[in-house]
């Protein structure tokens, strides 16, 4: 009987390990300032509104003078708008020892798993869609309030390749919540579920350029 065999089996579970940690959002949620009071008649901030939004990044889809909406919209990398906690993964295996960490909103990150049933490449896409209304109020005849309010809607896309046979598999989801607010990808095999939550930049940002 080979005597080595049973000390090659054992040194290659111990040299194998891997872990998967989660760190969620460190957003205080329902704290929302997404609103501005300006000392100007609403038809003036209007006015002065709607070619300084033409100006910045985002798209206008609609405009309602009469009921004082409008509406604009983001498409693209959700690190600068929301907050999806942070992602640590460590393996271990012959190759030797690799730790991943990178934040939960990151648009695009390529990492490796090690659970039970192996070594995994993982490739993970995050879109994010910001949907705005501005709401423009007459509070006084010489003062108007200005809301944001954001539907954001987080789309998720995971590519898990498995060491063993190189055979990958995809599948995507997606999560809506509004501003103030957050919600929570479904749980990964872990038992870990991403959550995202909106940390108010994007209606900050919007409500810098209306004056």
């Amino acid at each position: 009987m080979n005597q080595t065999l049973p000390l090659l089996i054992l040194f290659l579970l111990t040299a194998c390990a891997g872990k998967v940690d989660y760190v969620r959002p460190s957003v205080q949620l329902g704290s929302a300032n997404n609103s501005k009071i300006i000392d100007k008649p609403r038809d003036v901030v209007w006015s002065s509104s709607v070619p300084e939004l033409g100006k910045q990044f985002f798209v206008i889809n609609n405009l309602d003078k009469a009921s004082g909406l409008i509406n604009v919209s983001y498409s693209g990398n959700p690190e600068k708008y929301i907050d999806c906690g942070r992602v640590t993964s460590y393996v271990k295996n012959a190759r030797g020892e690799r730790t991943y960490d990178f934040a939960g909103a990151s648009a695009h990150q390529q990492y490796e798993v090690m659970n039970g049933n192996g070594l995994f490449y993982i490739s993970r896409r995050l879109s994010l869609e910001g949907r705005v209304n501005l709401i423009f109020e007459e509070v006084t005849t010489n003062q108007t309030r200005v809301t944001a309010s954001t539907r954001y809607v987080v789309q998720r896309q995971i590519t898990a390749t498995a060491a063993a046979n190189n055979i990958p598999q995809s599948g995507s989801d997606s999560i809506s919540f509004n501003s103030g607010n957050s919600s929570a990808f479904p749980s990964n095999r872990n038992g870990q579920a991403t959550e995202c939550a909106a940390t108010g930049v994007l209606e900050r940002e919007i409500l810098s350029v209306i004056k």
